[in-house]
């Protein structure tokens, strides 16, 4: 038996397992695949080992999704959504009765039930998939609205505080560990350029303009499970980074994520260009999803959110390149200078097109 499929095992799973393969694609935590034939037929689940080096504290981690799947299930339930088991995770207990595995070095797993039916991708191909999916974190953001206190716990300290990102850039700068400092000239240039970018929203927040409220914090299309049949968005996956935030970082997430014609590591950023009508699809769905939830202040800031979170991403990736690329995987040495261009590229375009931006928004 496998350390996977000992692990496996721990969960109340009625069944035999079958198979169990490893499921690409995570960036962060390690996934399999399970399949057990139990007395009710073939059941699928998603075995995955939370990463400790991301998330020093696994078991908030654990906790902030208990608390959270069980909200939005209960709003599912009040809302009378249909197949309300497929619009949320549901999370499989351990065979001792917990919410997840611990083993005795500290490592923590845990099982959730596979959405049968449902697809995911990478890419928003059109304008109409942009807006399901913007629409998908609205709601979800609008479920979480109302989650009685305590706060969540913060799984990664400071994850979008952006003034912090630009400080770690400089000390990057100043350091040149790994001697790249000299070969990220104009990328250190355009970012240092652009500093008052990093309290254009911080600072609102601190004064306490901008609502604090659960986020999701990694507001990408590759987190939405789409209806294989129909093309609903019916799931917001990847529940680990959900803490307090403000709404504006998680538009700003999918603008950046899903408005450029081009993949986030694109060699010759000059291929980049600015799909306007996605970001207004995004826009379009996000407001509509969030309704009441979205002060007429966050609106008005929503280009300023797809600006901030893309100079935020740009300076973790030129911050990962000078510090020797500890953080993000990559394939060559110039990878994450590379997504630094592409994210440097995008900015520019935001920039550019700012009013243009700012009258969809106005108008919506």
């Amino acid at each position: 038996m496998s350390p996977a499929a000992a692990i496996a095992d721990r969960f109340a799973v009625d069944g035999r397992l079958v198979s169990l393969e490893p499921k690409p694609g995570g960036h962060i935590n390690d996934s399999w695949l399970g399949v057990w034939d139990g007395p009710h037929g073939r059941r699928r689940c998603l075995l995955q080992h939370i990463n400790r080096f991301v998330f020093r504290r696994p078991e908030e981690v654990m906790a902030n999704m208990v608390r959270l799947t069980r909200h939005v299930s209960a709003h599912l339930t009040r809302e009378s959504a249909p197949e309300p088991e497929r619009r949320v995770l549901r999370l499989v207990p351990s065979r001792d009765g917990g919410t997840h595995h611990r083993e005795s070095d500290g490592e923590v797993w845990r099982l959730l039930d596979w959405i049968e039916g449902t697809r995911s991708t990478e890419r928003a191909t059109t304008s109409a998939e942009a807006r399901a999916a913007a629409g998908a974190f609205g709601r979800f953001l609008r479920q979480l609205a109302d989650l009685p206190g305590p706060p969540l716990h913060e799984t990664i300290p400071g994850f979008h505080d952006t003034p912090k990102r630009l400080r770690a850039l400089e000390r990057a700068v100043a350091a040149d560990a790994v001697g790249r400092v000299a070969g990220a000239g104009p990328e250190i240039e355009a970012a240092l350029d652009r500093r008052a970018l990093s309290r254009a929203l911080a600072d609102r927040a601190s004064r306490g303009e901008l609502v604090r409220r659960p986020t999701h914090n990694d507001a990408k299309i590759a987190n939405v499970l789409f209806d294989t049949s129909t093309g609903e968005p019916l799931c917001v996956v990847d529940l680990d980074t959900v803490m307090p935030g403000i709404a504006l970082h998680d538009f700003g997430d999918m603008v950046r994520s899903m408005v450029a014609d081009a993949a986030e590591d694109e060699p010759d950023p000059s291929r980049i260009t600015l799909r306007v009508p996605v970001f207004e699809a995004l826009a379009r769905g996000f407001i509509e999803a969030m309704g009441a939830d979205l002060s007429p202040l966050e609106r008005s800031l929503l280009p300023t959110g797809a600006c901030v979170i893309t100079f935020e991403q740009a300076a973790r990736f030129l911050t990962d390149h000078l510090e020797g690329d500890r953080y993000y995987p990559v394939t060559h040495p110039d990878h994450n200078l590379e997504r630094t261009r592409t994210q440097l590229r995008l900015l520019q375009l935001l920039e550019d097109h700012d009013a243009e931006l700012r009258r969809i928004t106005e108008s919506l």
